[in-house]
């Protein structure tokens, strides 16, 4: 502890040092944030921050880093994110670029809608609307500071081209973008948005000479102090709003950077004030009052996701099934969080399945079939009591794997009650989760693999059961 102490001591050092060269100018103040994913329990202390810190400072430039929006959240669910545009207001933002979860978890007219009221700039050069630049968004920002430098501001997001054109969205390679981005750039200072990752940002670093500064997000990773390859700055500051951004730059008459201090400051350590939780509930009340306004049908009784039957789960996945008209489904029983109640509205039903996962639609051979089934049945034993994360997953365990369509007797697999012919193609439904994560390898290479868009799971189960048809179990 005492070590920990004695480097926050000397950064106070340090911050008072900056703020005494504030009267000297030639200082610029940024503050940043990424990857809040919706977790607005630690928003008043980023607000807080985010005012504290540009105290006593002329230049100040704040920004967001993307996949701020994150359906999980009740209120960010009910709003398709706009809630998420008004706290991002209040921020005074200089700009903001986007991630996966505004990119990949919004329809295109949502997202085409998101920042209506935003009081800031999206600057985000890869992402094109049939070619042409999206209205809501620019590909550069320049801004001068007060002392006379010019900073051009890029913004990039993680490229999925098999994603990005299903959802009406031309994705480009962020490679690409950059290197004409900077070769035509003439400002004093660059710096990159980047919903990118870090190794993008590292290699982005050591290859171009002219890339000033990157603000990291997308892969959560954190460079507490910052990190420094051949002349270019990196700053990250991980997820969940656990920490936030603070990076004091101090120029010469030349606009040469000659004295850095990057922070990534941990939230937790920051002072909570009596009002900050009736904030914070009152989003999330917000956000599930909105929801349960919304009704979707009353069943003939619950279901419950209880072993050894998982009938909640089963349901879903014939719904699942009936939906998109595929007769055999494989899906975790940990991808239902709760039981389905009699009365099911728009609330419960976030809650049931909270995650931002599409379907896909696997067409394989019978022998990749019996394959496939193995190794799920073998890595899912082994992911049972695991706790998932990422790839859109937002529940607790992974649970066990079920199917429907699909049985096994006597060491023979059957689909559909026939026995698989090897040679024969068939189409299976999973989870787009199971395709983009690691654990099962073998799905990324058999056979042909076709997401299912525009729509999440829990949004194609509300649509089957207002119908009010829905499967015995």
């Amino acid at each position: 502890m005492g070590g920990l102490r004695d480097i926050r001591e000397h950064r106070r050092i340090d911050l008072c040092y900056n703020d005494a060269m504030t009267n000297q100018g030639n200082v610029l103040k940024i503050l940043h944030l990424n990857d809040l994913h919706s977790h607005f329990e630690n928003y008043p202390k980023i607000k807080r921050f985010f005012t504290d810190q540009a105290v006593g400072y002329t230049d100040v430039l704040r920004f967001d880093i993307g996949d701020n929006v994150d359906r999980s959240h009740a209120l960010t669910e009910a709003t398709y994110g706009q809630a998420n545009i008004s706290l991002m207001n209040e921020l005074q933002l200089t700009a903001a670029t986007i991630g996966n979860n505004e990119g990949l978890g919004l329809p295109k007219e949502r997202l085409d809608r998101l920042y209506q009221s935003a009081n800031f700039d999206v600057v985000l050069a890869n992402l094109k609307d049939k070619a042409k630049q999206p209205s809501w968004a620019i590909e550069k920002k320049t801004v001068v500071t007060s002392f006379g430098m010019t900073i051009d501001i890029f913004g990039l997001t993680a490229p999925y081209p098999l994603a990005y054109p299903h959802m009406g969205w031309d994705i480009l390679d962020p490679q690409d973008i950059l290197a004409q981005q900077l070769s035509a750039s003439t400002a004093d200072f660059t710096i990159l948005l980047s919903h990118l990752g870090w190794r993008f940002d590292e290699q982005a670093a050591s290859q171009f000479t002219n890339l000033d500064l990157i603000l990291g997000s997308h892969t959560h990773h954190i460079y507490e102090y910052g990190k420094y390859i051949d002349g270019t700055m990196l700053a990250a500051a991980g997820r969940y709003g656990e920490h936030v951004g603070d990076i004091t730059l101090i120029f010469d008459e030349h606009f040469q950077c000659i004295q850095s201090d990057i922070i990534a400051e941990e939230v937790r350590h920051l002072p909570s004030l009596p009002a900050d939780k009736t904030v914070i509930d009152g989003l999330e009340m917000e956000g599930h009052e909105l929801l349960q306004a919304q009704q979707i049908t009353d069943l003939s009784h619950p279901f419950i996701n209880q072993a050894p039957d998982y009938t909640a789960a089963h349901v879903v996945a014939e719904i699942l099934g009936a939906y998109y008209q595929v007769s055999t489904v494989v899906m975790n029983s940990g991808m239902i969080v709760q039981d389905i109640p009699q009365v099911l509205t728009m609330d419960a039903l976030h809650d049931i399945l909270p995650h931002s996962i599409r379907m896909v639609k696997l067409t394989v051979t019978g022998r990749e079939l019996k394959e496939i089934m193995q190794e799920l049945h073998q890595v899912g034993n082994y992911l049972k009591t695991q706790k998932i994360v990422g790839m859109g997953f937002r529940g607790k365990v992974f649970g066990d794997i079920i199917t429907v369509g699909l049985s096994e007797h006597q060491g023979q697999l059957f689909y559909q009650g026939e026995v698989i012919d090897e040679a024969v193609y068939y189409t299976v439904l999973v989870p787009d989760q199971y395709i983009f994560a690691s654990y099962f390898p073998i799905l990324k290479a058999s056979g042909t693999a076709e997401i299912q868009f525009p729509k999440f799971m829990r949004e194609i189960v509300a649509d089957y059961l207002r119908t009010d048809s829905y499967p015995e179990v």
